[in-house]
């Protein structure tokens, strides 16, 4: 990722008050993109959780595999928000 997640949510909030035509007043903009960060953060999370459960059902036959693979999903998106929460 060349800018953070912070920087892409104030360019998508910027965006989003030009299409409306109007500008943001006091810290409507940083509560807008913070917003919009919270919703990505939700977002990933959900993808890893959909991933966890389809290996575990690939893995059902294997719940030692299952539960190898699902940390190594959880792991790798704890990571990830960590990343993205840290470029705030």
């Amino acid at each position: 990722m060349s800018t953070n997640l912070n920087k892409r949510a104030h360019d998508v909030t910027q965006e989003i008050f030009d299409i409306m035509g109007v500008r943001p007043s006091g810290t409507q903009g940083d509560k807008v993109a913070q917003a919009i960060e919270q919703v990505i953060v939700k977002a990933l999370k959900k993808s890893a959780e959909r991933s966890t459960d389809a290996a575990t059902e690939v893995f059902s036959h294997d719940q030692d595999m299952a539960h190898k693979i699902a940390d190594k999903i959880s792991v790798a998106n704890n990571v990830l928000i960590t990343n993205l929460s840290a470029l705030r």
